[in-house]
């Protein structure tokens, strides 16, 4: 059964995507006709508004749109506030995918799929901090919390794998730890997620049932830059619970950016030196998280006042690792050895070794990282960090 607050959000977005679709096609069409006819192109000098511009077929659908757009919000909005579904795994799959490619834009529309940052327990359920939640939703919490941070466009959902069980549990068996899912939307800023983040486990150590004595963080490809930006705003205030951050673990994270997004980016920057190419660089339009990923941004500086369309090296401040914590790295390879032409270009298809393993060419921008806590695995690819046996059994042999 489809909710209310999915329905509501699918029209939103499909909606939106209509508006979107149709300034495409009008730029298109006043490009075309720009150059059939030389003397439209001093229209363009007379500096007539845009709704001067814009053809009447154009007007009408756009007004259209937002006619439907408030209806909507008009129709739906009481049922949704009375609703709180619980989603089948299959659709909180692909909210996490429109999340993590559209979610800066779901968010600044009020869209009812975005995502809002909070824990699940190992049972799926939602724990929320500061909230009577936690003790009703972790009745055997230990003094040990580790928090499982996942990637671009996954969910909670993707760490049990194939498996009846996984990292999660494993670490709750062998170690005792109390394991938790963070859920959230991998479309916002990195840095914004980072202070979230910050605040979430503040608040999750200020109201957890036990006095928690040591909190293990592990991020998979995105999460653990998640983490990383968590670990600077946590530290700039002094929080507690970057006191009780014993280590930190990254598998197969972009810390200086994943291959696939920079090679979007360039075919966005190459389509848009070509006007009837440009209208159809819809790199533009992809979210603020995958932008961060083409150098592996992780503060607020790192991005404002920038033009993450437009071709500019890489302007991040250089973040070390956080001290008092151990940092763990696990990459990566789809080749049998990592000297392989493919294991070198390639990585594990989404992440190259160098940037999983933190190494770069600026040694201000390099991570300091102990041979002895990183690993690299071959004949894997990036998802396949996730859920393999091999991968667990070193994570738990370093939390031993």
């Amino acid at each position: 059964m489809v909710s209310i607050k999915s329905l509501q959000g699918s029209a939103q977005l499909l909606l939106d995507v209509t508006g979107g679709v149709t300034d495409i096609v009008e730029k298109m069409h006043r490009t075309i006709a720009r150059e059939v006819n030389p003397l439209n192109r001093l229209r363009d000098l007379t500096g007539e508004p845009p709704e001067v511009k814009r053809g009447q077929t154009y007007q009408i659908i756009q007004s259209t749109t937002s006619m439907l757009q408030q209806g909507l919000h008009r129709s739906l909005d009481g049922l949704s506030a009375q609703e709180e579904p619980s989603l089948s795994p299959q659709s909180v799959k692909v909210a996490a995918a429109l999340n993590g490619m559209c979610g800066d834009h779901l968010e600044a529309s009020n869209n009812p799929l975005a995502i809002s940052m909070h824990f699940r327990n190992s049972c799926g359920e939602k724990v929320l901090p500061g909230s009577a939640s936690v003790s009703d939703r972790i009745p055997d919490a230990s003094s040990r919390i580790v928090v499982l941070v996942h990637g671009l466009c996954l969910s909670h959902e993707y760490w049990k794998g194939h498996n009846e069980g996984n990292l999660g549990t494993e670490l709750q068996r062998v170690h005792g730890f109390t394991p938790l899912y963070l859920n959230y939307n991998t479309g916002r800023h990195i840095s914004s997620n980072g202070k979230k983040l910050s605040e979430q486990l503040q608040r999750l150590i200020e109201t957890w049932p036990v006095e928690v004595e040591e909190l293990t963080l592990i991020g998979h490809s995105m999460g653990g830059l998640v983490i990383r930006s968590a670990c600077w705003y946590g530290n700039e205030l002094d929080l507690l619970w970057t006191r009780r951050l014993k280590n930190a673990l990254y598998l197969g994270s972009p810390h200086h950016g994943a291959a696939l997004a920079k090679a979007g980016h360039l075919l966005t920057f190459v389509m848009n030196q070509f006007r009837y190419a440009s209208p159809f660089a819809l790199g533009r339009h992809t979210s603020a998280g995958i932008k961060d990923l083409r150098h592996g941004n992780l503060l607020d500086e790192d991005w404002e006042g920038i033009d993450q369309d437009d071709f500019h090296p890489d302007y991040r401040k250089p973040i070390p690792l956080r001290e008092g914590t151990r940092h763990y790295f696990i990459a990566a390879t789809i080749g049998k050895h990592m000297s392989d032409f493919p294991s070198t270009m390639l990585g594990d298809l989404l992440v190259r070794l160098d940037s999983a393993k933190g190494q770069h060419s600026d040694d201000l921008k390099k991570l300091s990282i102990r041979p002895e806590d990183c690993r690299v695995f071959e004949k894997l690819n990036h998802l396949d960090l996730l859920d393999n046996k091999v991968v667990h059994d070193q994570i738990l042999g370093w939390l031993a």
